[in-house]
């Protein structure tokens, strides 16, 4: 039969000049969402169509548009994650970053 008991590494403190710190190791963790639409656009995903034809205003990022994200795609993250025992964080809070490219249609 498989243990699937888990019990907790010390925690690692390292001395500095003036404070201790506490060792934190992440991970991150990329995986493929098999979903109808994009993460953060209703842009369809369907394989072989025709060059830039699953594009949506928040793809091109026209002015105004803002991403809203696909909930199909949080619900099969958290179900991977508790199937992994991982801990999963009650609140999560997404920054859209702005890149200024010279190319861009709208500058």
């Amino acid at each position: 039969m498989l243990d699937l008991t888990f019990e907790a590494p010390k925690t690692k403190v390292v001395s500095g000049a003036k404070h201790d710190w506490e060792l934190v190791i992440g991970m991150e963790i990329h995986a493929q969402v098999s979903s109808n639409s994009k993460l953060f656009s209703g842009a369809s995903t369907q394989f072989g169509s025709e060059p830039n034809s699953n594009v949506s205003f928040v793809d091109c990022a026209m002015p105004g548009m803002l991403p809203v994200i696909n909930e199909f795609c949080v619900e099969q993250a958290v179900k991977s994650g508790l199937g992994l025992k991982a801990k999963i964080n009650l609140f999560s809070a997404f920054d859209r970053k702005n890149y200024f490219y010279p190319d861009l249609p709208q500058m």
